[in-house]
């Protein structure tokens, strides 16, 4: 397969709705890592507060599976709340996870100071892992850093059940915290830009009526990301929304009007009767491949509006060893894609443990397709 773009070009065409001389691959976080890590004989816990830990992982795993991108931080989505006072637990083989929360209402955000996010000693970490990305790869490679909705992070400083009970009760201290929490997201991703970042993946899984209904979703949701999604696009960032929610609020995703969304599966027959998707016509419901999901040819809405689409590999496949659904996946979304405004990936992270026989499968039979 002749390439004639580098990644970042064939990326950034992708985000564009450009022209590109092969689909781009997209890698999330830290995908099939644990044999990353093997290779490197070292651990999570040893890298998790390395700069150069974290800069030569990612690079690793893109000599080993021929993605198109990196990204860092790749071991949490915890930075922005250990910098705002989230203990974390350190884990020797998987990622950390929140010890102790630093919010127990709403009526305390007053704790929230988001200058707390420039004096963090792990967001220095990234940043830093981010410069030497940029320093080793240049303009070979798309760099992306990975950050949360305001919303999303509400949920890692008070936990989720918590989150949605003040949300309910105290809505207007709720919305001063959102409000800390905005400028806090603001000011974390201004420095991953600055260090060198082409773009940022943002978690948005909140959007979606598995956790809220429509109404709390905008009030709650809507009006701070796309104060914190436009301020990236107006500073030169690309801003990729990943929401891999069941019943993602996908209206909602198209009026923040992110460069591309990343998604996952869904419900075939709600999204059918909404969008007008009909991948019965292209798929064999019987195959792993489609089922309890939605294919993406006629997310029209999206296209027209220049949002690229980024998906959506069924992510539990992997580490089955069943090689032939691993492939029929990858097909399935390729002949499913858009000609233009398109990038392969999974529709939320591939298994640390996945071996990397499987994702040779991935990288293979996408080349087939061309």
């Amino acid at each position: 397969m002749s390439e004639e773009m580098t990644s970042k070009e064939r990326f950034m065409n992708a985000l564009e709705i450009k022209e590109v001389d092969r689909v781009p691959l997209g890698y999330l976080w830290f995908g099939a890592g644990n044999a990353v890590l093997d290779r490197m004989n070292t651990t999570m816990e040893d890298v998790y507060y390395s700069a150069k830990g974290i800069a030569k992982a990612q690079i690793l795993a893109r000599e080993m599976y021929h993605h198109d991108n990196v990204m860092s931080p790749w071991g949490c989505l915890l930075v922005e709340a250990e910098a705002l006072g989230a203990k974390l637990n350190i884990k020797k083989k998987s990622y950390p996870t929140i010890a102790e929360f630093p919010l127990r209402s709403a009526s305390e955000y007053e704790k929230i100071n988001p200058e707390d996010i420039e004096r963090s000693e792990r967001l220095r970490t990234i940043e830093e892992s981010i410069i030497l990305l940029k320093k080793e790869l240049g303009d070979e490679v798309f760099i992306s850093c990975a950050s949360l909705t305001p919303l999303m992070l509400a949920s890692q400083l008070m936990g989720g059940s918590r989150m949605c009970m003040e949300m309910i009760k105290d809505s207007d201290n709720f919305h001063q915290l959102l409000e800390l929490l905005t400028e806090s997201c603001i000011i974390f991703a201004d420095k991953m830009l600055d260090a060198g970042a082409d773009g940022v993946f943002m978690e948005n899984g909140g959007s979606a009526a598995d956790l809220f209904s429509p109404e709390m979703a905008r009030e709650f949701g809507f009006r701070y990301t796309k104060e914190l999604y436009s301020h990236i696009q107006d500073n030169g960032g690309y801003v990729i929304s990943h929401n891999c929610a069941s019943n993602a609020f996908h209206d909602l995703e198209l009026a923040l009007k992110p460069d591309a969304l990343n998604f996952a599966s869904g419900n075939v027959e709600t999204l059918g009767k909404k969008y007008g998707v009909q991948c019965e016509k292209l798929h064999n419901h019987e195959s792993i491949g489609c089922r309890q999901r939605y294919c993406f040819r006629d997310f029209q809405e999206f296209h027209d509006s220049g949002i690229c689409l980024m998906g959506n590999i069924n992510p539990y496949i992997f580490t089955s060893g069943e090689m032939d659904n691993i492939a029929s996946e990858v097909r399935n979304c390729m002949n499913a894609a858009p000609d233009k405004g398109f990038i392969l990936s999974t529709g939320c992270e591939i298994p640390l443990n996945t071996p990397p026989e499987e994702m040779q499968v991935l990288r293979e039979t996408m080349e087939s397709c061309f």
